[in-house]
């Protein structure tokens, strides 16, 4: 052989496909970790009722606390979630798993695309899997936002590099996001900064009809035109007014919340040396100020910067061979991977299922048919299992009292006067403040404390 030939070898190697190894490897890795938390299980017995009834109920039917006039635009989300739900107790957390292998892939595949190494690839995946533990290991709604929004990124960018008339996609994407999730606002936004920034947008006919097109596509859902309340409902609620529970701003003092910025700033050094194009940086920037309002935001602005993060260094570093930016997707080592994390989570058992999942019987026999008071996720279990209950997620269907009331007795046990309340359900080690309200401790089961009003 001449001193030539092993440039083919070379290209082989960069072709190992070591990114979609290392999904398969953090996708095993969150299995052990996966489980459900809150705003999951409000979603699933919603789904159930519209099933039973073929019908969408009129606001929260579970709970017995004044209502405000709920809009619900996500019906499809709760069928999905209520057909995924009654495959069985692991059934949600592999979803959650799919839909973060599946984000993770659409990832990479847009980095690959714009010239990424493997070897970066798998520290971009490594970085996003780290700063975004909260959301890819704990199952909740927002997750079905992961895949909608990384295809939209990617097809921005594709749109920027080589524009067609494959934007006219983001229109149908957005009607079928806005049916599953509110976080469709955050790709509304970042679609209209590259609409007016970017040269990807085309001519501006094209610019405005997509715009247009897709902020009526997110009004397609069976709300309708009241689909923007229930945004303004949702944004607007007391949690988000506090800056507390799912939207807490992000806290030096919390681990996950520093793990997600020292990942965002890596990605962002890595993303500015391959010098990013002006609507990337708007973009970047709004999606930061988000994440400064919620930490819960942190996740889009990760998964933003992860395929701008791949690129090379600008007139630095070659770009890979077509050989090795054709890397296939080991379906051997993903195969693998699925059949590990599913055995993981077979093994796993009432971990993965629904929270205090254990305690329901207790809890259904005690209220006879009260109102049950009961703390969050469990609150939403009880729901899902037909017990009433006085309020729970999602709490801006209620009005602003009842939120705050709701919201007092989360955080420091206070029960609501005056409430419809004929059981209460907190955890065994923070039952102090209701029992110095008159109540007493009747039964403790699965870690919870059932309390009936003292005589």
């Amino acid at each position: 052989m001449s001193q030539a030939d092993p440039a083919p070898v070379a290209a082989g190697r960069r072709g190992v496909p070591v990114a979609s190894l290392a999904v398969a490897a953090w996708v095993v890795a969150l299995s052990f970790f996966v489980l459900l938390g809150s705003d999951l299980l409000w979603v699933v017995a919603l789904g159930d009722t519209v099933r039973a009834t073929g019908g969408v109920p009129e606001g929260i039917p579970f709970a017995t606390a004044p209502q405000d006039g709920w809009h619900n635009p996500v019906v499809l989300a709760e069928l999905l979630l209520s057909v995924v739900a009654g495959l069985g107790t692991p059934a949600l957390a592999a979803l959650q798993l799919v839909l973060v292998a599946g984000t993770l892939l659409v990832v990479l595949a847009d980095g690959r695309r714009a010239g990424g190494s493997e070897l970066r690839g798998a520290l971009v995946v490594s970085l996003v899997v780290v700063g975004a533990a909260a959301p890819f290991a704990v199952t909740r709604l927002p997750s079905l936002s992961l895949v909608p929004f990384v295809l939209a990124v990617a097809l921005m960018r594709r749109q920027h590099e080589r524009p067609d008339r494959g934007l006219w996609w983001m229109v149908p994407l957005v009607a079928l996001w806005g049916n599953l999730h509110g976080a469709v606002l955050v790709g509304l936004a970042v679609l209209g900064v590259f609409l007016v920034l970017s040269p990807g947008g085309g001519p501006w006919t094209r610019r405005v009809g997509v715009g247009a097109g897709s902020a009526v596509a997110a009004l397609l859902t069976p709300a309708g035109l009241s689909t923007p309340a229930y945004y303004a409902q949702a944004l607007g609620n007391e949690a988000a007014v506090r800056g507390t529970d799912l939207w807490a701003r992000p806290s030096l003092g919390h681990p996950l919340d520093v793990a997600m910025l020292a990942a965002a700033a890596v990605l962002l050094a890595l993303a500015a040396r391959a010098r990013m194009p002006l609507w990337e940086w708007a973009a970047a920037v709004g999606l930061a100020l988000g994440t400064a309002s919620a930490a819960r935001n942190g996740v889009w602005l990760l998964l933003f910067l992860a395929a701008a993060a791949m690129r090379p260094r600008a007139a630095a570093e070659p770009a890979p061979s077509p050989a090795a930016r054709r890397s296939a997707v080991p379906p051997v080592a993903l195969g693998a991977a699925a059949v590990v994390a599913g055995v993981v989570l077979a093994g796993r058992g009432p971990a993965v299922g629904p929270p205090g999942q254990a305690a329901v019987g207790a809890v259904r026999e005690v209220a006879a048919g009260r109102p049950v008071l009961a703390v969050e996720p469990f609150a939403e279990t009880l729901a899902r299992e037909g017990v009433r209950v006085w309020a729970a997620n999602p709490v801006d269907a209620f009005p602003q009292a009842v939120q705050a009331a709701y919201l007092d007795f989360l955080h420091d046990g206070t029960v609501p006067v005056g409430a419809d309340v004929g059981v209460v359900v907190v955890e065994q080690d923070e039952t102090a403040p209701v029992v110095a309200d008159g109540w007493r401790v009747v039964r403790e089961v699965g870690g919870y404390a059932v309390l009936e009003r003292d005589g």
